[in-house]
């Protein structure tokens, strides 16, 4: 039993150090009695039961360390602002997609027509796949969005290998993660335990994506003369005055490390993203290296700025 007693502490492990300290011996117990039972449903039961207790405990929302409850709230700010980015990058192209569907008036219409056609349905498929999830969220459905997460990566997973097998790369990874991150984080993010977004202005967010995103992808993402000052995106550039605006405005909602520097990772991944989507498409001149910098800028304003807030809200509690 010696043996058996020490993989059980280490499946107990997951759980964290301030948990297990308190009641790490009475779980380790139970599993022995299981074991020695020779009860394998309840075993297994109870091994299931504690790797979802691990990853409630490690995302904590409330009564816990504040180290802890920081890394908790990160994660999901960082689901959030993700599903967000989804729908704002989806409308904005199906928005683009479905003006050029209707304004093509040059050769060979009907092939161009079932191109963007086709294009149109991905972008939308895109846009379900960030919007759903965001939307039951915020009307309180957790256990849907955790369903529909699950079951929109598994979908997801079944395509991605069928489609980009051959060609899987660190390219391909780093043009999919800002879409397949918060989908893969939501399920252990909002447990039972975590608290769920507020709904007023995350319904707000939600709206404003909708109807700004193709405003703003059709005055600055067609091709004319203001695509000389959209770089990567006009979308990147909303990014960065996102950023700044949080900077400058932050002091008056006082230390928040995880909005902060969830901002941080998700403006570097949507200008990661860009970068990778637009690599030989289009020159990557002072204008792309400009919203490049100042989007690198605003990053690492905003992760110094995430750490202190860390740092004093942990030194607080």
């Amino acid at each position: 039993m010696i043996d058996t007693e020490a993989q059980y502490r280490a499946v107990v492990r997951v759980l964290p150090a301030w948990y297990r300290a308190d009641r790490g011996d009475e779980m380790v117990g139970t599993l022995l009695d299981l074991h020695g039972e020779r009860d394998r449903a309840a075993l297994w039961s109870e091994l299931w039961a504690l790797l979802a207790l691990g990853v409630r405990t490690r995302l904590a929302g409330r009564a816990a360390p504040a180290r802890t409850v920081a890394l908790g709230d990160l994660v999901r700010q960082v689901v959030l602002l993700g599903l967000v980015w989804g729908v704002l990058r989806s409308a904005g192209k199906a928005s683009e997609t479905l003006w050029v569907l209707f304004s093509f008036s040059g050769p060979y219409p009907g092939n161009f027509r079932s191109v963007l056609t086709s294009d149109l349905l991905t972008e939308l498929i895109r846009l379900a796949v960030s919007l759903i999830p965001l939307v039951l969220l915020v009307d309180g459905w957790r256990r849907a969005a955790r369903i529909a997460a699950g079951a929109i990566l598994a979908a997801g997973a079944i395509w991605f290998l069928a489609k980009h097998s051959s060609g899987l790369g660190p390219e391909s990874v780093l043009y999919f993660a800002p879409q397949w991150l918060p989908l893969v984080l939501l399920p252990a993010a909002f447990h039972v335990d975590a608290p769920l977004p507020p709904s007023r202005p995350w319904w707000w967010v939600i709206g404003g994506s909708l109807v700004f995103a193709p405003a703003l992808a059709l005055r600055f993402g067609l091709p004319g003369d203001p695509d000389q000052i959209t770089g990567l995106s006009p979308l990147v550039w909303l990014c960065v005055l996102a950023g700044a605006g949080y900077l400058v405005f932050r002091h008056r909602i006082g230390p928040r490390p995880g909005w902060t520097l969830a901002l941080a990772l998700c403006i570097a991944l949507a200008v990661v993203q860009n970068v990778v989507l637009k690599n030989g498409i289009i020159p990557f001149g002072a204008m792309v290296i400009a919203q490049v910098c100042c989007a690198g800028v605003i990053v690492a304003a905003l992760a110094v700025a995430g750490i202190r807030d860390y740092r004093r809200v942990v030194a607080d509690r």
